[in-house]
């Protein structure tokens, strides 16, 4: 990773916290330097986590939704996985949505309130509209119940 070209502090910030695993999201870690992108995380769906060189802008690739763009940083791709597993870890309505109406209307509001703060974050995360074929967050937040 150290002839790897991303913005120091990004850099710096991956090797000193590494990336969490977090259900649903990121079930492994591994860092792989390719031609075009580096590869630092991947779920068993298939998604792969890797960086543009330069920028450090974190992008999801997928065979079947080609590339969407998850956070404008590695900064803001770490921020963002820990608002998500702090918010799983903190929820009550997650883990009971499906009980009644009530339970599922709460959920949908935490997942509403933590695209909010991913936004706020990190703009170009959520995009103009949220395009759910283009940016991860919005895909991923909208979906998570179902």
């Amino acid at each position: 990773m150290a002839a790897w070209r991303l913005p120091a502090p990004q850099k710096a910030t991956l090797v000193s916290s590494g990336v969490p695993l977090l259900e649903d999201v990121v079930d492994v870690v591994s860092f792989r330097a390719e031609p075009a992108l580096y590869r630092l995380a991947g779920h068993a769906s298939g998604s792969t986590y890797a960086a543009e060189p330069d920028t450090g802008r974190v992008l999801e690739l997928t065979e079947a939704d080609g590339t969407r763009l998850v956070n404008s940083s590695i900064d803001h791709w770490l921020c963002s996985l820990h608002l998500v597993g702090a918010w799983l870890a903190g929820s009550t309505a997650i883990r009971h949505w499906d009980e009644d109406e009530a339970m599922e209307e709460l959920a949908l509001a935490e997942l509403a309130a933590l695209a909010d703060r991913i936004t706020h974050l990190d703009p170009p995360a959520h995009g103009d509209v949220g395009d759910h074929r283009t940016h991860f967050w919005p895909a991923t937040l909208d979906r998570w119940l179902y």
